[in-house]
């Protein structure tokens, strides 16, 4: 705990006594108080110690840490007394933190440096329980090395980093697969470093366990394992499942836990979800309850305190009630289904928020509903709730209500949003300006009101064009719920502020711009399409072009924020290779999971993953749009023409459906290989923000 003080706030190191505390009625507490000069830090362990230190440090020091601006601790060299001792008792034992598919969508191209500040900050919000899967492709090279593949063999099993976690939730395998063995090792000694800090901060991470996906080559080593081909997950080709009634799935179930404990450890919890989004191997009535009973002997064969870990996502009863209680924690990642299973028959749960899909650049979410604290809801209808978790495909967005989720995590109350939002402001922007503490309360009214609980708000933008659009991707809505002028007002109340210098504050003005224009071209496109069929030439031509405009206008800004722009993210994934071949492969891995996602033939989630940056518009999706426009330009007076697809999935047009989205499937693939992306340009963000405040404001006024 000395070291992640000193990491973060060297030169206010020494002002600090750390205290160890005793628990309270068998609970987690912290507190701060001081003594002697030194400010004190006590709490029962290092985690509670490591929440004193945050509180400490946002209350006296106005710091607010996100993943999205603020990413850095401020640099702080007076560190104020405590005017009052502060003293928090920690109701939820466990908090659990990540989805498979944050490792895939925000972590995959992270090294070391960016975890260190990521397990700080996991500590800092009193995270004890983190999902850990870097390393696991390791695991599974060493453990089919273990039944005679071969180098090559093991490594095209394994995809890439932007792939791996459906891999491991056995949704697909050997999608652009590894190629590179000292990948495969640096990989490795990466997970070894963040379970050791993990460990060594009192956490307990939740490594990988075997649900029985194996490569369908295994039959050729087992002849009589019984194997079955799973039925395709999104188009993907059919993964292969060992039968968990099979004596084959313990052998190999062992051998995998045995490496992954030689070279990650062994910390007794396991997450497993057999069937995970696909269906079970046999209906026979006992099938099932026999499966729960099989995958939890192995476990605990293994290791006698061992905990399957099971999310609530594909969730067999059966499976669920043959599992002793005690031996099963389940992780509600949608927060609900404890309704549905009656608090999930007894068993350990963790109640959570998925909140975000795809790690996609859209403002949304209710403060009002994790303000209200479902923790205590919940716990008063089921006791055996024994903890919290934040679960969101991605983490790179929406750092306001971020902020509120990760302090509600430890809070065993309700929090009062109107003052919340004040101390918010001041430590995000690092000035009490009222213009701040008003633009703060206006996104609070509008992006983030009651209304936008649920589905997503999508981009029209980042949508594959259509004559009817009501998606951009599965899980959004492209209803803008609330009234975007009053967002057009928090942003030039942000841009009124004099005193406001924080990273915070320009990530915010752009990204509170990005999200004005992206509802204003949605408000365009249905202008455009009723001046479409009411053949009011004038108006398309007005309403296209304008349209148009807005995506260069936001490419432009976008590329102020090196984060928000393709060329910065491209370089992140290309620097992870050691070699050329590896790196044209994890570039690949990006610009697929941000487009067509996959399988090359088919796709059915294209655009599952998209994003409002800078270079990513000008040369994708811009380029759909414009040619869009003109094929209804061509059958302008032609009233029923359409580009729907006779067959939809998910409310959406299927990827080549027809001739008109055969010429999309040629511009996408061919710009799979041949995109080059502006780089992030020197312009000024607030004043390019700025600039198109002035240029769009006649649009908003009321």
């Amino acid at each position: 705990m000395h070291n992640l003080i000193r990491r973060n706030t060297p030169q206010i190191f020494q002002s600090f006594i750390l205290e160890k505390a005793e628990k309270e009625n068998g609970k987690s507490v912290y507190y701060i108080s001081q003594r002697a000069g030194k400010i004190v830090l006590g709490g029962d362990c290092k985690i509670s110690q490591a929440m004193a230190y945050y509180r400490y440090l946002k209350d006296y020091c106005g710091v607010n840490i996100s993943h999205a601006g603020n990413t850095e601790m401020p640099e702080i060299t007076e560190a104020p007394m405590p005017d009052r001792e502060i003293r928090h008792i920690i109701e939820q034992d466990k908090r659990v933190y990540m989805n498979y598919c944050t490792f895939g969508y925000s972590c995959a191209w992270w090294g070391w440096d960016e975890w260190e500040k990521e397990i700080d900050f996991m500590a800092m919000n009193g995270i004890n329980m983190p999902l850990a899967v870097i390393g696991t492709e390791a695991v599974w090279f060493y453990t089919l090395r273990e039944f005679k593949y071969s180098e090559n063999g093991a490594m095209r099993y394994l995809s890439g980093p932007g792939f791996w976690p459906w891999q491991l939730m056995g949704n697909l395998c050997a999608y652009f697969p590894l190629s590179d063995k000292q990948f495969i090792d640096a990989r490795l000694e990466l997970g070894q470093k963040i379970i050791n800090r993990q460990v060594e901060l009192g956490m307990t991470p939740i490594l990988q366990g075997f649900s029985g996906i194996v490569p369908r080559t295994i039959g050729k080593v087992f002849k009589t394992a019984r194997l079955r081909m799973v039925k395709p997950w999104c188009n993907f080709p059919c993964t292969c499942m060992l039968d968990p009634l099979d004596p084959l799935f313990t052998k190999i179930g062992t051998v995998f836990l045995e490496k992954q404990r030689q070279l990650l450890g062994a910390y007794h919890y396991y997450a497993c979800d057999p069937f995970h989004e696909n269906t079970p191997n046999s209906k026979k009535k006992n099938y099932l309850p026999d499966v729960g009973k099989t995958i939890d002997k192995l476990y605990k064969n293994f290791d006698s305190e061992s905990v399957w870990v099971m999310q609530s996502w594909s969730l067999y009863e059966d499976i669920v009630k043959a599992v002793p209680q005690g031996r099963l924690l389940i992780l509600d990642i949608d927060g609900l289904k404890s309704d549905e299973t009656g608090g999930f028959f007894g068993h350990d749960f963790v109640t959570g928020r998925i909140h975000n899909f795809g790690d996609r650049t859209t403002l949304h979410g209710s403060m009002d509903v994790i303000a209200g604290n479902e923790y205590a809801s919940v716990k008063a209808k089921y006791p055996n709730v024994c903890g919290t978790g934040l679960f969101p495909e991605g983490i790179r967005q929406n750092p306001m209500l971020f902020d509120l989720a990760f302090e509600m995590l430890t809070k065993s109350d309700k929090t009062e949003i109107a003052p919340w939002l004040e101390n918010y402001a001041f430590r995000r922007y690092g000035s009490d300006e009222k213009c701040l503490a008003d633009a703060v309360k206006a996104v609070y009214e509008t992006a983030y009101s009651p209304e936008c609980t649920g589905r997503e708000t999508g981009s029209i933008i980042c949508a594959r064009p259509s004559t009817h659009l009501l998606h951009t991707a599965p899980n959004d809505t492209l209803t803008v719920r609330y009234d975007n002028a009053r967002l057009f007002d928090a942003l030039q109340l942000l841009l009124q502020a004099d005193n406001a210098e924080k990273d915070g504050y320009e990530y915010d003005v752009c990204d509170i711009t990005r999200q004005v224009l992206s509802n204003f071209a949605n408000s365009l496109y249905t202008k455009i399409m009723t001046a479409y069929y009411d053949k009011d030439v004038n108006s398309f031509e007005r309403c296209t072009n304008l349209f148009l405009k807005v995506l260069e206008d936001l490419d432009a800004l976008l590329l102020t924020r090196k984060e928000m722009t393709l060329s910065y993210n491209l370089a992140q994934a290309g620097a992870c290779a050691l070699d050329e071949k590896e790196k044209q492969n994890f570039e690949l891995n990006l610009l697929t999971q941000l487009t067509i996602w996959g399988p090359m033939i088919n796709p059915v989630n294209y655009d599952y993953a998209w994003k409002e940056w800078g270079g990513l518009i000008e040369t994708y999706y811009l380029k759909r749009w414009h040619s869009f426009f003109e094929q209804l330009a061509v059958y302008f007076k032609k009233r029923n023409y359409k580009t729907e697809t006779r067959k939809q999935y998910c409310e959406r047009n299927t990827y080549a459906g027809n001739g008109f989205y055969k010429n999309y499937e040629k511009f996408e693939k061919n710009w799979l290989q041949t995109v080059d992306p502006a780089q992030p340009s020197e312009e000024d963000t607030i004043e390019c923000a700025r600039k198109i405040v002035e240029k769009y404001a006649k649009y908003f006024e009321k």
